[in-house]
């Protein structure tokens, strides 16, 4: 079960760089399409985890990885699909985060929700958000941030916690799960060298943990 679990981890991680650096090769695509590609589905590692490791030891194994695989990509520009050279450390803070929270949820395993909450938010609301910005021409509000890109980061952030809260049986009114997804908004917004990467994550499952325990 377990090494079902590193197995999974890992070759999931390896198809979708390959993924990305074959989309990047035959249509041409910005650095920034495919790293948010990677942005977004490199967080369905959750669900392995979720799935064979649980809250054991483990489940802070593959993050941690990826926290020294990132830091080698940015030094060396390991993976070109990932690293545009523009100095952002959000791939460094991604993992981070999620090495962060699952060191959390291994010692409190009623965090995993939170956890997931937390991951999806960053990863969808975040990965979407330039692309959309990109797209549909908005005004600015803060930080460079725009009211499209912040838009799509509440969307995203509500889907998921009406996902998490069926599933984990938070318990969540509307208002509820509005406030969680007005929070993942308003820390997108702190996007510095990429720190909403890590501000966001963290901060949204937080929330969702204390709104659930109070």
């Amino acid at each position: 079960m377990i090494l079902k679990g590193y197995l999974f981890t890992y070759g999931y991680l390896i198809v979708i760089l390959l993924l990305a650096f074959g989309l990047r090769k035959i249509f041409n695509l910005r650095t920034l399409f495919t790293k948010k590609f990677i942005h977004i589905m490199i967080s369905f590692c959750y669900l392995i985890l979720y799935k064979y490791f649980g809250s054991s030891i483990h489940i802070i194994i593959p993050p941690l990885s990826f926290i020294v695989i990132n830091i080698l990509s940015y030094k060396f520009k390991l993976f070109k699909s990932m690293e545009d050279g523009s100095g952002n450390l959000g791939t460094i803070y991604y993992p981070i985060s999620v090495f962060i929270m699952a060191l959390v949820t291994y010692f409190v395993p009623e965090f995993y929700g939170a956890f997931g909450v937390g991951l999806f938010c960053m990863a969808f609301g975040d990965g979407f958000a330039p692309l959309v910005a990109g797209y549909l021409k908005s005004r600015q509000i803060y930080n460079h941030k725009t009211i499209s890109g912040t838009a799509t980061v509440f969307a995203f952030s509500l889907v998921i916690i009406i996902i998490f809260n069926y599933y984990f049986k938070f318990g969540f009114n509307v208002i509820d799960m509005i406030l969680v997804s007005v929070v993942a908004a308003a820390l997108e917004l702190f996007d510095r060298k990429g720190l909403d990467n890590l501000f966001l994550p963290l901060g949204v499952s937080l929330v969702v943990y204390l709104m659930e325990v109070i």
